[in-house]
């Protein structure tokens, strides 16, 4: 579970990466957690060093947010800081 999650940490890192590289301008960062019942420490990390890195106007998407890690959001007051992506819709390719 722990080597899934891992994988599944390094995959979303080099996914922003990826982006990043192929359009900077772009400000659309989507972070897919479709499959992992659970996030860890390094996945949480993730999304909040790329809202952190990113400019303001900027939108960080999170698709299929595992409940615990959306619960964490809400505590910590951050939940705000990341927009669900649209179910059902293409609009971010």
């Amino acid at each position: 579970m722990r080597h899934a999650a891992k994988n599944e940490s390094e995959r979303l890192h080099e996914d922003l990466v990826t982006r990043s590289a192929i359009d900077p301008a772009e400000g659309h960062v989507v972070f897919d957690f479709t499959g992992l019942e659970q996030a860890s420490v390094a996945d949480l990390s993730l999304i909040l060093t790329a809202r952190l890195k990113s400019a303001p106007t900027d939108i960080i998407w999170v698709r299929s947010l595992p409940p615990r890690m959306a619960h964490v959001l809400r505590i910590l007051r951050l939940d705000h800081l990341f927009r669900p992506y649209p179910e059902g819709a293409d609009l971010l390719n």
